[in-house]
């Protein structure tokens, strides 16, 4: 085993490396949800769907039980997900034009 300040340096040095990673694909999600704003503002449907919030908090689960990992991790994550999609398709509809935004207004989760 070498020096462990040089081990925990590359350690650390590829931790950066899979955050840099993992944001740009948050990132990435996040132009994504855009998009979907876009549609449901042009098909006048809700924001949140709760049938759709549960499946991914259960592809969240099912995840982690997959890796080994805690799944109430995986669900939070899979939450603070939803959370900011949320906040980006009503951002992405309040900018549309009022004629386009006449849809039905978010619903609170059930």
């Amino acid at each position: 085993m070498g020096d462990p300040e040089e081990e925990l340096a590359d350690l650390r040095g590829q931790l950066d490396e899979i955050d840099t990673a993992l944001f740009a694909l948050v990132r990435d999600r996040m132009r994504c949800i855009e998009r979907v704003g876009q549609v449901k503002a042009r098909a006048g449907m809700a924001v949140f769907q709760p049938g759709r919030a549960a499946e991914v908090q259960r592809q969240a689960a099912a995840r982690a039980r997959e890796h080994g990992l805690d799944e109430g991790f995986f669900v939070r994550i899979a939450d603070m997900l939803m959370a900011e999609a949320i906040r980006v398709e009503e951002t992405v509809m309040d900018q549309l034009p009022p004629a386009s935004n006449a849809g039905p207004q978010n619903s609170p989760p059930t």
